[in-house]
């Protein structure tokens, strides 16, 4: 009967460890097109995000820089500001000291399908340029893309061409045990071992 119980228990504890909270990294690609706005700069990126604890509703003006795991951006066809920049070159040189903008319009994202398009709750469509759709901005250093408007990236570090985010759409979803999984699973295999060897010996 003890040794039931005993087997019982080291099963929830694999369980809850096999449950335990885990990192979720999604990865996205970006487009940002200055058609919009009647220039020839367009701009694209691949952004990986821990969307583990980003708010969703999220927002106003959330600075997701923390959340982000790698970050690229490349612009072209701008009459100034062509280039590549990364996380690394992310500046809170801007007026609320942010280094990114996060805000989902008061709505809950699909995080798992194309965000640009996706419903608000105070305004029209995610990625329409207004202040109550949301919002999604990039600050860079050395000339970089600046986010000048909402959704909007301007060249040459916010003097140049602006351009619209057009596409923000998931490639990979991957899921990473956090540290405390791999202990508690270690302690129920420990505990399981313990456990059938006793059984054995009686």
């Amino acid at each position: 009967m003890k040794i039931a119980k005993g087997l019982l228990l080291l099963m929830a504890l694999l369980l809850i460890a096999a449950s335990a909270a885990a990192d979720t990294f999604q990865t996205y690609n970006l487009a940002w097109s200055g058609a919009p706005f009647g220039n020839s700069a367009w701009a694209t990126g691949q952004i990986t995000i821990d969307i583990t604890n980003l708010p969703n509703p999220g927002g106003p003006a959330y600075d997701m820089y923390n959340d982000i795991e790698s970050l690229t951006v490349t612009v072209m066809g701008a009459g100034l500001g062509d280039g590549t920049w990364t996380k690394a070159d992310l500046s809170r040189l801007n007026d609320f000291g942010v280094y990114t903008y996060w805000d989902t319009g008061g709505g809950a994202l699909n995080l798992n399908a194309e965000l640009v398009g996706q419903p608000t709750k105070y305004g029209g469509p995610w990625g329409t340029p207004n202040s109550f759709s949301g919002d999604f901005n990039l600050f860079f250093t050395d000339g970089g893309p600046f986010g000048t408007y909402y959704f909007t990236l301007t060249t040459s570090g916010g003097y140049g061409d602006p351009m619209l985010l057009t596409e923000f759409a998931p490639v990979s979803l991957t899921s990473i045990p956090e540290a405390g999984t791999f202990v508690l699973v270690g302690i129920g295999i420990l505990g399981l071992t313990g456990v059938l060897r006793r059984r054995l010996d009686l």
